[in-house]
């Protein structure tokens, strides 16, 4: 059997439960309860301080919402937690995609492929980036 990994927060608890507990925020946000997704992110960002995920998740709620400032605002404070979160960045250039802010998008981009190459949040960045030089986002 696989070990489980525990993230320490203000108290230990298996990562697996995390991820549960972010899934059912992402369910929330699919059935258009914005509210109640941003509790469970909260939540998860006050049980897990240090972790950028549950403000990158924040982040994504807001801008399913086209609250893009407000987004912004949420990968500030996981780049607080994380400055070389990959996740972050590509997140950061999505949302700044949005904004037209298309040099500043490509900045954070690279950036997070520059961390993360060969993982999700490098592939996700490529593929921002692969859509801004065909001029097609």
């Amino acid at each position: 059997m696989a070990e489980q990994v525990v993230v320490s927060g203000l108290v230990e608890v298996p990562q697996s439960e995390i991820a549960l507990i972010l899934e059912a925020g992402y369910l929330y946000m699919e059935m258009q309860k914005y509210k109640e997704a941003e509790e469970v992110f909260a939540g998860v960002a006050a049980l897990v301080p240090h972790s950028d995920v549950p403000w990158v998740s924040l982040s994504n709620l807001a801008v399913s919402q086209g609250k893009y400032d407000r987004s912004l605002k949420h990968i500030g404070e996981a780049l607080k937690r994380q400055p070389d979160s990959a996740l972050a960045l590509a997140h950061q250039g999505e949302t700044l995609i949005f904004l037209k802010k298309r040099d500043d998008a490509r900045t954070a981009l690279k950036r997070a492929v520059s961390i993360d190459p060969d993982g999700p949040a490098g592939a996700f960045a490529k593929s921002l980036l692969d859509g801004l030089a065909a001029e097609v986002i």
